[in-house]
This record gives structure tokens, sequence and C-alpha cells, in this order.
């Protein structure tokens, strides 16, 4: 078996430009036909700033072991994404976009899907993708380098996280669809609940709860475990939007591999968070911090212009040689 420092695995993140005419009026179409939890559908779910460029920058500066990046995308693609090759940030061919087409071979009357959730149960479909890889939201970033140790131990996975039990949520749940008789208001998808399920199917009575960070993700045993059972994958990837009935596929995964016993269960780990304008001083300190390796940056249209500005010059300041000369130039025209 290679040893893993030579290893290298390949980079896939779901990316989204929310603003764009065309995918507005896609998704404006299908969401009246369902009744569709407000979460759901919320704008800035679907908002894209420069946070894709920050995360690609990032990969191409602290993450040696990365072989292609995959951008998952519906017919678009980030606007400046040829400006790394262009401007010799990184090889030509390595980054690759994916188009929802390409991962729902076999399962195109699906499409289109505007929910992260049936995306991501396909993952596994991405041509020639390697067999481990690791999955990102656009929105996350390195914020320090990373080795290939932090995510594999051959084939044990290192996953960060607690467990809890299932059985409080589950009642919360039950509640919660209840009300939702009487009301007619869908139930909000949440997170935790699609972590939950994603154990609960699997007979187990707690799950491994995890949060925002990269995620190490075997494909095979994913793969495996929706092909073998197809009504399952089906049921999954049918809504066009989140809902309540959906598993967390990625935890789907963590929680086969924890059955089969190929893991490393950590305790949570540090992540550098922009979650709102009381966070941002925190957020730019921490970006300089190097016992946090992760970063994640939310809702940044959000935020009021100035500070919007000042996480733009921290960002470009951080990664300066890895960013197409057009992202910096934008955010410098923020006033």
């Amino acid at each position: 078996m290679q040893h893993h420092g030579e290893k290298k695995i390949d980079i896939v993140i779901a990316w989204v430009d929310g603003a764009s005419p065309t995918l507005k009026l896609k998704r404006e179409q299908y969401k009246s036909t369902e009744s569709t939890a407000s979460d759901a559908i919320a704008s800035t779910r679907f908002a894209s700033n420069d946070e894709i460029y920050y995360n690609i920058a990032s990969i191409i500066k602290y993450v040696p072991f990365c072989r292609y990046i995959y951008i998952v995308t519906d017919q678009q693609q980030p606007e400046f994404i040829s400006e790394f090759a262009t401007q010799n940030i990184c090889p030509e061919n390595k980054i690759r976009i994916v188009d929802h087409k390409d991962i729902f071979t076999g399962y195109e009357t699906f499409l289109p899907t505007f929910n992260t959730r049936s995306i991501e149960t396909m993952l596994w479909n991405i041509p020639k993708l390697s067999d481990y890889f690791i999955y990102m939201n656009d929105d996350f970033f390195f914020n320090q380098p990373a080795n290939i140790e932090d995510f594999l131990d051959e084939d044990n996975i290192i996953i960060h996280g607690h467990w809890r039990k299932n059985i409080i949520l589950h009642a919360k749940l039950k509640y919660r669809q209840s009300l939702q008789k009487l009301s007619g208001k869908p139930v909000q998808p949440k997170h935790t609940i699609a972590q939950m399920l994603s154990a609960k199917i699997l007979g187990m009575n707690q799950f491994f709860e995890i949060h925002h960070y990269p995620h190490i993700a075997d494909k095979n045993i994913l793969k495996n475990y929706l092909l073998n059972n197809p009504n399952f994958l089906t049921e999954q990837i049918k809504y066009k939007f989140r809902d309540v009935a959906q598993i967390n596929p990625i935890t789907l995964m963590n929680h086969l591999k924890i059955q089969k016993n190929e893991v490393h269960l950590e305790p949570d780990i540090a992540i550098n968070y922009l979650k709102n304008e009381k966070s941002v001083t925190h957020f730019v300190t921490a970006l300089e911090d190097v016992t946090i390796k992760y970063g994640c940056i939310q809702s940044l249209d959000l935020l009021e212009p100035n500070l919007r500005k000042r996480i733009s010059q921290a960002m470009n300041h951080k990664l300066a040689a890895y960013l197409p000369k057009s992202v910096i130039e934008n955010t410098n025209q923020l006033n």
C-alpha cells in the first residue's frame, strides 16, 4: 500500500451562484409547486460572494496532497475561475467543473435540483473521482497547512465531533411533524435531524454529530450502500429543495465506517468561524492562529460594506499569491 505521504486525493466543492437570473427563474418555477420549508429556500442559502475563490486559493496554498479540485455546479461556473490556471496559480487541469448532469447520470429525472442533500448523495458518481475525497462547502477554507494524516490513517477516516442520543431529537421531530399536520407549515430541514436520521436508518440509537469543516469521504462505501438500496436512493434525491425526510449523506458514510470500525473518532475541532458582525474581529485575528486548521465564512453578503471589506482585505492578504487578480480588484472596489 502507498505511504499516505505520497497519496493524493481529490477535493469536491458544491457551488451555486444563487444570484444568477437563470437559476433564480428555474428555482421559482419549482418553488411554487412544492410546500417547501422557508430555510431551504432562503436566498442567503444560495448567495455566493468571493468565498469560493478563498476556498480554492487556500487549497492550492495549504493542501499539497490535493490532486484535483472538482466544483459541482448547475450549468454555471464561478466568473473568475479560469484565472487560477491562466495566471499560473495552479496547473490547467487542476480545477474541474462537474455539472449536476454528470453526477446524476442514470438519475436525470431528478434534475433540476436545488438541494444540497440530493447533490451530496450523488457525489460518488463524479467520473474518475479518487476513492477517498474531501468534501467542502463553498464557504469553507483551510486556515493553516494540512496533511493527509489529518484526514486518513490507512483505511481509517478521521472524524471530529461528538456522540448524541437519537431519542430526544427524534421526539422533537415527531412533535414538529404533528404540529405541521395541524398548521400546514413545513418542518424546517435542520442539519442535526438529517445527521440523526443517517444513523437511525442503520439501526443505531445514537449518532456522531459533526460541524462545519472539510470532511473526508470514502466514495465506495457510500456508493455501494446507495446502489444496494435503490429505493432509499431515489427517495433521498427526489426532493427539489431540502426536506426534513432526508438524511445527511456525509454522516451516513461516517456511520457506515463506524459500523465497520474503520474510523478514528476525535473530539470537536476549533473552526475560525465568521457568523455575523460580532465575530469579525475574532475571525481576522484567528486567520493567523496556527492551531486552527479550518475556517468558514458564512453569509458575507449580510455584513455591512465596511466589515465585508475588512474581511475581504484580510483574506486577500492571507492568500495573496494564490488569488486571481480580478478577485482582489473586485474587493478593492467595495467601498
